[in-house]
């Protein structure tokens, strides 16, 4: 425990406090942030084990010295992997419980109705999932409150550049994509297309299936799949649907065809469905995901293992980083107030457990790491099956 606290003072110390000041009565005992995650619905698997890793981020800050001499709690609530209903927690934690600083939305959805409401009431957002590249730019244009929007994930389009560099390898030259019908789903899909057609790579798009995430029964567009005739297919998917999609692609004898797969199908969730784990392990042969690098992120996942009894999975370690990231940037504006947090993060500059933490103009993280990785039989585990690297690559804008 001497260790674990003397690596965090030492590495992730916070400016020496000030006296705090702002909306909150200067009287509470804490300082409160929103915190905005999928609990419930296809990514509520992958949002309680990330609310874990935001609640042990808080307890090193307050272990670290909290912020502007108070420790520092997080106010959660459930977006149920609901565009429409995380927009009204993140109201909700606005209007009723004031904060000044919001770690999430987790998807891009509610994202995108969150930015300019924002941006009307001056709040910072910092998410940890939301990868979506329209959430900062649309054609080259900045959107409407992206100056209120940070990110400590990498964006979509950094992710497809990756995912292209699988199919080139391999020699791949009939791409089909099934993909979520939203930001998400179809923003990794235009990705992986523009990536390979930037390099020149002469390749067929063969099929692009759009899928409804609520209707949970994808034989149709899995046929539309199978006679396409393609070499490798690109899946994107949260968890409830992923399942069925690949149960269902494994009973049509779609395993003998290789798949990519992405950061929302990274996971134990995906493999509560036995059919579901086994045709990931035959079929999927490279997937990828924001990860960290050196001696910070191994202390993480050491510590978070030891404290939660299980490996962190996607995503708990950049919401980990944007707890301290806005812990920082509430620090360094010496006062509780959204416009100076928010000003605060533009100048932010720190190393994070997933590596060098900066933001551009557009609040976008300017450099990372992503996890290739696969999926692998393995008997220490209750499903029989876990996430494996392959490799792991650098990236910088």
């Amino acid at each position: 425990m001497i260790k674990k606290l003397l690596l965090v003072l030492a590495t992730l110390s916070l400016l020496i406090p000030v006296v705090a000041c702002g909306t909150q009565d200067a009287e509470t005992e804490t300082i409160e942030i929103g915190c905005v995650l999928e609990l419930t619905g296809p990514l509520g698997h992958m949002g309680e084990m990330m609310l874990d890793g935001a609640r042990m981020a808080v307890e090193d800050v307050n272990a670290a010295g909290g912020v502007l001499g108070k420790d520092l709690e997080l106010l959660v609530e459930d977006g149920a992997t609901d565009g429409a209903t995380g927009f009204d927690r993140v109201k909700k934690l606005v209007e009723i419980n004031e904060v000044q600083a919001i770690v999430g939305p987790m998807i891009t959805p509610t994202s995108e109705l969150a930015m300019p409401y924002a941006k009307v009431h001056k709040i910072p957002l910092m998410t940890m999932s939301a990868t979506g590249v329209p959430l900062s730019e649309i054609d080259g244009v900045p959107v409407d409150g992206t100056e209120w929007y940070f990110r400590t994930c990498l964006r979509d389009d950094a992710q497809s550049m990756v995912l292209a560099d699988v199919v080139m390898d391999s020699n791949y030259t009939r791409l089909a994509t099934i993909v979520l019908d939203n930001t998400y789903g179809i923003g990794l899909e235009t990705g992986i297309v523009d990536a390979l057609e930037a390099a020149s790579y002469q390749f067929e798009h063969v099929a692009s299936i759009h899928y409804d995430m609520t209707k949970m029964d994808y034989r149709t567009e899995l046929g539309v799949i199978r006679d396409s005739d393609p070499d490798v297919v690109l899946a994107v998917t949260y968890g409830d649907d992923g399942i069925i999609v690949f149960k269902q692609a494994l009973e049509m004898g779609l395993d003998e065809i290789a798949w990519l797969g992405c950061d929302g199908n990274y996971g134990s969730a995906l493999f509560a469905e036995p059919s579901s784990a086994e045709f990931m392990e035959k079929a999927i042969v490279a997937g990828t995901r924001t990860v960290g690098l050196g001696t910070l992120y191994a202390q993480f996942v050491d510590d978070y293992t030891e404290k939660y009894g299980v490996a962190p999975e996607t995503y708990c370690d950049t919401i980990y980083d944007a707890v301290w990231a806005i812990a920082k940037a509430i620090e360094a504006a010496g006062v509780y107030e959204g416009e100076a947090i928010k000003d605060a993060l533009v100048e932010l500059e720190f190393d994070g457990v997933t590596g060098p933490i900066a933001f551009n103009e557009l609040g976008d993280r300017t450099a990372g790491a992503f996890e290739i990785w696969e999926v692998v039989t393995d008997n220490t585990t209750a499903t029989g099956y876990n996430n494996a690297p392959i490799e792991v690559v650098t990236w910088s804008m």
